[in-house]
């Protein structure tokens, strides 16, 4: 049972793309899924490329009779696959027409137009004998840190059994396929290709902008660095 989760939930459905970082087996997938269930309770559909007792088949969900898939869209380790912002960038222009929430899982970051909320468990109380996890979120937009929030995760097992870490679903790669197929089919049918041209001399930005977004995160990098004092 997630406690204090109702922001969290409210910024998930309002931001729509979510990264959960942290070290490689603290749970980073379990809490996507357990953060899923919320809308997967109210209609949504799950893609994932985990075997997960949860998941829909991907090629038998179909838009709806208003075009939207009203679909969750987990990714585990999906940093190794969004690395470009255009690629997530033109996305997440369309997640919310959509109806689509993304889920990143990841220990490598994506990159960081995907980073608009965050979320990492900070520590769990398994040590002393309680099944609590507390985490902690942070909204960031323009570089800035706009909000941030915490919530706790009692009962942590409840989630075993959902899922496999060892037996895969869906490849990665084949998923970012599918819902860009899915964008694309989306912008056609309500005319925004008008705005393709555009898109496409933004891409020959790409490279540059890739490049600064690397710049950008080692400086990020440094600044969490600890500072030595001056030598006398």
């Amino acid at each position: 049972m997630l406690i204090n989760s109702f922001v969290t939930e409210q910024n998930l459905q309002a931001y729509r793309l979510c990264w959960i970082n942290g070290r490689f087996g603290s749970g980073k997938t379990s809490v996507a899924y357990m953060l899923a269930r919320h809308y997967l309770e109210d209609g949504y559909r799950l893609i994932t490329n985990n075997r997960c007792i949860w998941a829909d088949d991907m090629n038998k969900v179909l838009p709806r009779e208003d075009g939207k898939l009203k679909a969750v869209i987990i990714l585990d380790e999906g940093g190794l696959e969004f690395k470009a912002n255009r690629q997530i960038e033109m996305v997440a222009a369309y997640a919310a027409k959509m109806d689509v929430i993304y889920i990143i899982p990841s220990y490598f970051p994506p990159c960081r137009a995907a980073q608009v909320m965050t979320v990492q468990a900070v520590f769990n109380f398994k040590s002393a004998a309680i099944p609590v996890i507390f985490y902690k979120w942070r909204i960031r937009i323009g570089g800035n840190f706009d909000d941030k929030g915490f919530f706790l995760w009692w009962q942590p097992k409840e989630i075993y059994g959902i899922y496999s870490r060892n037996d895969p679903g869906a490849r990665s790669e084949k998923i970012v396929a599918w819902i860009t197929e899915r964008t694309r089919e989306f912008r056609a049918r309500w005319g925004y290709d008008d705005v393709s041209e555009v898109e496409e001399k933004g891409g020959e930005f790409e490279g540059f902008s890739d490049s600064v977004e690397t710049l950008s995160e080692t400086v990020d990098r440094m600044q969490a660095l600890p500072k030595r004092g001056r030598r006398r």
